[in-house]
């Protein structure tokens, strides 16, 4: 009992010597999260107008940007538009399956192409088809213009690539279109625009699994940062102890301490990806097949989507390291008043 109470004791007497550090030791570089919470919102809604996948939630962040409020689109807006573009998506998927099934191959290739197109697409080539898409290939049948499928213009080198490409490829769903091809018919097919439309898809799946991430992560770290904010403010004017301060903010680096390691794995991921197409962008340029002319045209932009989004992970990492730097080195100097 005894050396319970120096314990007790010697803590007290440890957290009453904590006064509030001068401002000439205050922490640099101030976070936006702290230095300017309503624009930290808004940067954010920015932020989600750019790099989330889906067409709805980026417009509806887009809209709230030039006319909206930020802090009610991320109380209850991103929610309403994520739930919104789900039951759209799910519409235009259902029509286009159903406009497959209404337009056969034999009858209007060119409507049942573009739907099937659509119905294995992004949610930008899905919104396409439903919106412009569909009329537009249905001109093309009501014209009667032939549709070549392309099986005749296939050559060993091109069965060959595909065959590589459902084996080796390190984009998955590349590797699992490709491995599902059979026909010559297909080969032209994957070739044309398989190839692109599944490299989209991965793109689009690495950006939704970044901003669910994100949006996690930047909520959690908004609650904390309030949080040790009111905390170091209670702690300068008295009304709080200053151990409150520091825990507070030792949470903040806590919690987001993770970060950074997540957003250099994502750089080197999406680095490699860039890599990848590369080299498929030389590939397609050097064949001579004319099935490769859409990727040899597209896959550069393919590889500048991966490089910007190396890039933005390495913004990303930065962004969480300053937020943990600015908490460790406030807390630190709380409790180091003599510094």
């Amino acid at each position: 009992m005894q050396r319970r109470r120096i314990l007790l004791t010697a803590a007290a007497i440890a957290v009453s010597a904590l006064v509030a550090p001068a401002a000439a030791t205050a922490a640099q570089t101030k976070p936006i999260l702290v230095a300017d919470p309503a624009g930290t919102e808004r940067d954010f809604v920015r932020w989600l107008s750019v790099h989330d996948p889906r067409p709805v939630v980026r417009e509806t962040a887009q809209q709230t940007l030039t006319g909206g409020d930020a802090t009610t689109f991320l109380a209850a807006g991103y929610t309403a538009a994520a739930d919104r573009a789900a039951r759209e998506r799910a519409w235009q998927l259902d029509f286009a399956d159903r406009t497959a099934a209404a337009y056969p191959a034999r009858t209007h290739p060119w409507v049942h192409v573009a739907a099937r197109r659509a119905a294995a697409g992004t949610d930008d080539e899905l919104a396409g088809f439903a919106a412009g898409g569909f009329t537009a290939a249905l001109t093309q049948d009501d014209a009667g213009r032939p549709y070549d499928d392309g099986a005749g213009q296939v050559t060993p080198d091109d069965r060959a690539l595909v065959a590589d490409l459902g084996h080796r490829d390190p984009n998955l769903t590349v590797r699992q279109r490709a491995a599902d091809v059979r026909t010559d018919a297909e080969v032209a097919e994957f070739l044309r625009h398989g190839w692109l439309s599944a490299a989209r898809l991965d793109l689009d799946a690495f950006r939704a699994e970044y901003v669910a991430g994100e949006w996690a992560g930047w909520d959690e770290a908004r609650y904390h940062i309030g949080v040790a904010v009111t905390a170091d403010r209670q702690a300068r004017q008295g009304t709080a102890p200053p151990i409150a301060a520091v825990t507070a903010w030792r949470t903040v680096g806590t919690r987001a301490v993770k970060q950074p390691a997540i957003w250099t794995e994502r750089e080197r991921y999406a680095q490699g990806r860039a890599d990848t197409w590369t080299r498929t962008a030389l590939t397609a340029t050097a064949s001579p097949s004319p099935l490769r002319a859409a990727l040899a045209t597209d896959a550069p932009a393919v590889h500048a989507g991966w490089i910007a989004e190396a890039r933005h992970a390495a913004d990303q990492r930065t962004w969480w390291q300053t937020l943990i730097r600015y908490a460790q080195d406030t807390a630190t100097l709380w409790t180091r008043p003599g510094v």
